[in-house]
C-alpha cells in the first residue's frame, strides 16, 4: 500500500475529498547542496497537489470532519496498473501501427519519401489510437472501488 498524510477538504456520504502536499526528504540527503531536484522540491515544498477523492471505510468506524489531517493509502496494484497504462500502451500502439504500416509497404515499390510519411502517419494514428483506449480505460478504471484510495486513519 501507497500511504499519504491529506487534509480533508470537503465530505460527501462515502467519501472525502483531500489534498496532499508534497513532501520532500532533501533536508536529510548528504548530496542536497548539489541536487537539482532537492532545488526544486526546496521552492515547492508544502504546496498543493490538487484535490483526490478518498473512500471512507463501510463500516463508518473513522469519524472525519472537515480540516481533518487523515492518512490515505492507495493499493500498489492500482498505482502499477495506471502507471502502465499512461506510459507504455500508447507508445505500444505507436510502434505497432508503425511496424504493421512498414511491413504492409514496404512490399510495394514505394519511393522512400512516400514510405517513410506513411509510416510516420501510421505511427501518429497508433499513438492517437493508444490515448483513445487509455481515455476508455481509465474512465472504466475510476470507477473500479477496489482500485481507489482509503482513508485508513485520521492524524
Amino acid at each position: 500500500m501507497l500511504i499519504e498524510t491529506a487534509r480533508v477538504v470537503a465530505l460527501d456520504s462515502d467519501a472525502v475529498w483531500v489534498e496532499t502536499l508534497r513532501q520532500t526528504s532533501c533536508g536529510s540527503c548528504a548530496a542536497r547542496s548539489g541536487c537539482g531536484h532537492g532545488m526544486i522540491n526546496g521552492v515547492k515544498a508544502g504546496v498543493s497537489q490538487g484535490l483526490v477523492k478518498a473512500l471512507l471505510p463501510a463500516d463508518k468506524s473513522l469519524v472525519v470532519s472537515l480540516h481533518d489531517s487523515v492518512e490515505i493509502a492507495m493499493p500498489e496494484r492500482g498505482f502499477l496498473r495506471a502507471a502502465w497504462m499512461l506510459y507504455a500502451m500508447p507508445l505500444l500502439t505507436m510502434i505497432l501501427a508503425a511496424v504493421l504500416a512498414d511491413q504492409y509497404w514496404s512490399a510495394a515499390s514505394l519511393a522512400q519519401a512516400a514510405l517513410d510519411l506513411r509510416v510516420t502517419l501510421s505511427a501518429a494514428a497508433g499513438l492517437a489510437t493508444g490515448l483513445l483506449m487509455l481515455r476508455l480505460l481509465s474512465a472504466r478504471v475510476s470507477r473500479d472501488p477496489d482500485l481507489q484510495p482509503r482513508v485508513t486513519g485520521v492524524n
